[in-house]
């Protein structure tokens, strides 16, 4: 069994995504859902294969409220860097576009 490298734990939530290449104005808007969150990063199910590793994302999703954890929900802004792309973590379901992200700031989250 390989031994997880992560810092911080990754909760699996599935929540709508965009991204888009940092530096690209009017470049692309990749979207999709991701797979897990984590205060470090995230893994993300997306639509296009358009996304190479090592690439600075601009990243926004909306986070709904939920019971318990956040009475208001809101939005998180963040850029993030491709750490791997088509990750073989994932389950056999899952699309082949799947990206694991690193975010480049604490994310903080807007209400």
């Amino acid at each position: 069994m390989e031994e997880d490298r992560r810092r911080h734990r990754r909760f699996p939530l599935k929540l709508s995504i965009t991204c888009q290449k940092v530096g690209l104005s009017g470049g692309e808007l990749v979207s999709g859902k991701t797979v897990n969150v984590g205060p470090g990063g995230m893994l993300v199910e997306v639509n296009s294969g358009n996304v190479n590793e090592g690439e600075l994302l601009s990243v926004e999703m909306s986070v709904p409220p939920m019971e318990g954890m956040l009475d208001f929900g809101g939005s998180l802004s963040n850029h993030a860097r491709v750490v791997r792309s088509n990750d073989s973590e994932t389950p056999e379901e899952t699309p082949e576009n799947v990206i694991a992200l690193e975010f480049c700031d604490s994310p903080k989250l807007r209400t």
